[in-house]
């Protein structure tokens, strides 16, 4: 795992207290440190972070090379799976077309939609404290490849370690204690908000490239230099300029509202996607596939489109509504970029 450096940086945005005798150039000081305390807004959630300087930000890794993946490619295919399917079968383990559980607490994900900027975010959500699967190796088929006697082209895959526990949906909600859940997340995104992006303002995926997402029009959406810009590729791919401006107002209302903190993201934190023991507490969270740089309410968000318990839980309780206007913002926004949400 990578080491997670406990230092802080030195306050860089701490304000200087200027008397009448200053001269221009503290004037001048006194004037920059606020600009760089501006340009660098602290997530509106948790609150324990509005006074605190983030962390430098763990080493992201760098991605395998070309060489590596196909290598790999030829291990995943003629190894691990054939070892999965017997393995399964040993152990009378349902199967799913895009999993395949191995021995020694190992798991192989396969898909059209597996990128390695995936396990590259497990890695970092685990050098960052969070209950994250281990990324091992990524493989990638060789272009034009097609299995002997199949249809079908094979597809990337990601080998990674399994995580303990059951889905939190497998279960009723009756039978959650959604106040061991709320702490636990609140943890979890507090360490995942204590570091800095090392792409400054930018809206980006975790290696600083495209972001993807089941909600990330386009997806994948090429990198935006800040926050506006980001929303001003929304407004072109959303067509707002042909659109009457009573129609889009409820969305440009989020567009209008100051900067958020550009913080580490999940991008789909739903009951699917989250792990907890048999003591109720949450263990591990996985599919980090729509992680990257966002601005701080896009976690909650994108969980709360639609208004259902579970929304309704991470925005009302977990956050304590501090996004309600951004949440129902993004509800307005929705529609107009529905039909480019291909994931």
């Amino acid at each position: 795992m990578i080491r997670v450096e406990a230092q802080c940086t030195k306050a860089s945005s701490r304000l200087l207290t200027a008397s009448h005798s200053h001269d221009h150039a503290t004037h001048a000081s006194l004037s920059a440190t606020m600009l760089q305390a501006a340009s660098h807004p602290k997530p509106l959630f948790p609150q324990t972070l509005h006074n605190f300087q983030p962390l430098p930000c763990p080493r992201i890794p760098r991605p395998s090379s070309v060489l590596s993946r196909r290598i790999c490619f030829y291990i995943h295919e003629w190894l691990l799976k054939p070892l999965s399917t017997a393995y399964c079968r040993f152990r009378g383990i349902r199967t799913h077309p895009s999993i395949y559980p191995l021995p020694f607490g190992l798991l192989l994900k396969n898909g059209p939609r597996v990128r390695e900027q995936e396990g590259i975010a497990m890695n970092l959500a685990r050098a960052m404290g969070v209950p994250a699967p281990r990324f091992i190796s990524f493989a990638e088929p060789p272009s034009g490849h097609v299995f002997s006697g199949s249809m079908l082209s094979p597809m990337p895959s990601l080998l990674m370690t399994r995580l303990p526990g059951i889905e939190l949906d497998a279960f009723s909600n009756e039978h959650i204690d959604f106040d061991l859940v709320k702490d636990d997340l609140v943890r979890i995104l507090t360490l995942m908000r204590s570091f800095s992006s090392p792409w400054g303002a930018s809206i980006c995926g975790v290696d600083g490239g495209p972001v993807a997402g089941p909600l990330i029009p386009l997806s994948q959406l090429p990198a935006s230099t800040d926050e506006v810009a980001f929303y001003q590729q929304i407004r072109y791919i959303g067509n707002f300029a042909a659109k009457d401006k009573k129609d889009v107002a409820p969305a440009e209302q989020l567009f209008a509202h100051p900067t958020h903190a550009v913080v580490f993201t999940h991008g789909d934190l739903n009951p699917h996607n989250i792990m907890v023991g048999s003591d109720g507490h949450v263990c591990g969270i996985f599919d980090w596939e729509s992680a990257g740089w966002l601005p701080d309410y896009w976690e909650v968000s994108v969980t709360a489109i639609l208004p259902r318990v579970w929304g309704q839980f991470m925005n009302e309780r977990v956050t304590s509504g501090v996004y309600a206007e951004e949440v129902q913002g993004h509800r307005s926004m929705f529609p107009h970029i529905s039909d480019s949400l291909s994931y």
